[in-house]
């Protein structure tokens, strides 16, 4: 009794290379997805990066600007007691320079 050995494996042949077929298209549906992953968390990156960034080289400026507005509408010097307070002459705190400062607003 003999099997005819040659049909199988020509059987089993095409057999795995329709599954290997199969796998290299699931392959490279993965790889396409995987490229476009590493692309999309690039400009997620981006996305945050850049605007602290800017946010770095633009804020500062635009406090201080912002600071001698409303230090203007408030008074002009009196909005920036605590600084005056540290350049007093010898560091010791003197009742009437205090009273200058806020204007002489204590009766």
């Amino acid at each position: 009794m003999r099997i005819d050995t040659t049909s199988d494996i020509r059987g089993l042949l095409e057999e795995n290379i329709k599954l290997s077929t199969e796998i290299l298209r699931s392959t490279e549906r993965t790889r396409k997805y995987m490229r476009w992953a590493q692309a999309m968390a690039f400009i997620r990156v981006l996305i945050i990066v850049i605007p602290l960034i800017l946010a770095v080289l633009y804020i500062p400026p635009f406090l201080s600007q912002l600071n001698k507005i409303f230090g203007n509408l408030y008074g002009g010097d009196q909005s920036n007691i605590l600084n005056q307070l540290k350049n007093l002459n010898g560091g010791g705190l003197d009742l009437k320079v205090i009273e200058d400062l806020l204007g002489g607003q204590k009766k």
